[in-house]
């Protein structure tokens, strides 16, 4: 090997052996790191959450979390969310699996069916000196009490607000309905552009039902510790009328989702929803350019009974199997109490129960928000409102009434039969 081939050897030699260094030195550099996230990661305490929601409530809530990480540096929450449809059904399955959120939203009905004596959910109470109670009230937080044991705290409270597109109101020469017959009296100029007065979903007409049975009747449908009250002679009287509403336009075919896109159209000329639902159903339609009104609940004349009712929106909870409760409890004051978090969820889910969250809200204007004008409603009605039966909310009730009800609507069996049937299946679901 001549001079000028043993110095390229050696200069190759000097490279391989640079480059092997500069990689070995990156491979030591990243697992050193490595190690030093994982040693990171095993000193934090991990938790995680659940809810449900629309996309918008999922991305302030996640960006709460995050700001609730770099105020907690030494707790790690991961999450799971979906929407509605079949929440309830998959928290079933991690209920009965013990495979629940640390931290969960949780439906005001859920603490009959998984916590019936109080043993569900974690005690919070035994976590005040890091969750703030004192930004509730006591009747606040008896609606998360079971068997003196307290399970959840209210985010918002709920009834039923109605909204109108009033421009279509106005193209037809119709006011706002105040009665059950009002409403009939509009759909007959409605129905012949195929228009319905109002869209809803089945919880809702289900509840409608409720209302006009108790208004008629002047007695309650369910018993206060959630059994059947109606007899097949009510239900047949509800029956009838749900067809009548159907056939006349006065509401839209009821399927297993409601069609938003109907409402937003004016196709449904209105709807009954939650208040906590007013940014989708007022909002988001004023938004289009439509003039939105608000309407008032339907009541027959010298009904001693509303028939309506109120509840906690949605209620947060912490898992009786939380391996961590004092970092699931920092959590849930965050979510409930911190003005940083009440400032991103603003009134998505309705007006804030927390005084804490309240008195940041105010500072942004919360009185001029729809949400809080419909509760100003709500609580001028207080007295005619009762809190909801759980059982009024239970899904498998539900949907009861109303896949039996099909039968009787489409022609397939008398209304007396159907009616039978439906008091069946709902005693089964409750005995069951």
């Amino acid at each position: 090997m001549n001079q000028n081939n043993r110095a390229h050897v050696i200069r190759f030699a000097f490279i391989i052996l640079a480059i092997a260094g500069i990689i070995f030195a990156a491979v030591f550099f990243i697992l050193r790191k490595n190690r030093k996230t994982a040693e990171i990661n095993q000193a934090k305490t991990h938790i995680q959450m659940s809810w449900w929601g629309n996309d918008g409530r999922h991305m302030y809530t996640m960006e709460g979390v995050d700001l609730f990480q770099e105020k907690n540096p030494e707790i790690d929450v991961s999450y799971r969310y979906g929407e509605w449809n079949g929440y309830e059904k998959r928290t079933k399955v991690w209920m009965e699996s013990h495979n629940e959120a640390d931290v969960m939203q949780i439906n005001y009905a859920w603490l009959n069916v998984y916590s019936p004596d109080g043993t569900g959910f974690y005690d919070l109470s035994t976590l005040s000196d890091i969750l703030d109670l004192t930004n509730f009230t006591e009747e606040e937080l008896s609606y998360g009490t079971k068997n003196g044991k307290l399970n959840a705290l209210p985010i918002a409270m709920n009834t039923h607000t109605f909204y109108y597109n009033q421009d279509i109101l106005d193209q037809y020469g119709l006011s706002v309905p105040k009665t059950w017959d009002d409403l009939f009296t509009m759909a007959e100029k409605l129905a012949p552009d195929g228009k319905y007065v109002w869209g809803i979903a089945k919880k809702h007409l289900f509840l409608l039902m409720i209302a006009y049975y108790e208004q008629s009747f002047g007695k309650p449908f369910f018993n206060q510790d959630g059994t059947l009250a109606a007899d097949a002679k009510g239900m047949e009287f509800i029956l009838t009328f749900y067809k009548k509403l159907r056939d006349s336009h006065v509401i839209c075919p009821i399927e297993d989702s409601f069609d938003r896109a109907k409402y937003m159209s004016g196709e449904y000329v209105g709807t009954m929803c939650w208040i906590s639902d007013t940014k989708l159903y007022c909002d988001g339609l004023a938004e289009t350019g439509v003039n939105v009104t608000r309407g008032s609940y339907p009541k027959l004349e010298g009904a001693t009974l509303s028939g309506w009712y109120i509840k906690p929106a949605t209620m947060w909870a912490i898992s009786k199997d939380t391996e961590h409760p004092q970092e699931a409890a920092k959590l849930l004051n965050y979510l409930l109490n911190d003005p940083e978090m009440a400032r991103l969820q603003k009134t998505e889910k309705g007006v804030p129960v927390s005084n804490a969250a309240v008195t940041a809200l105010n500072e942004e204007g919360l009185s001029e928000t729809n949400e809080y004008k419909a509760i100003q409603e709500m609580n001028e009605h207080q007295e005619d409102l009762h809190l909801i039966i759980p059982n009024m909310e239970k899904e498998s009730i539900i949907d009861a009434f109303k896949s039996t009800a099909d039968d009787y609507l489409y022609d397939k069996t008398s209304a007396a039969e159907c009616a039978q049937k439906i008091c069946d299946a709902i005693n089964a679901v409750i005995n069951g």
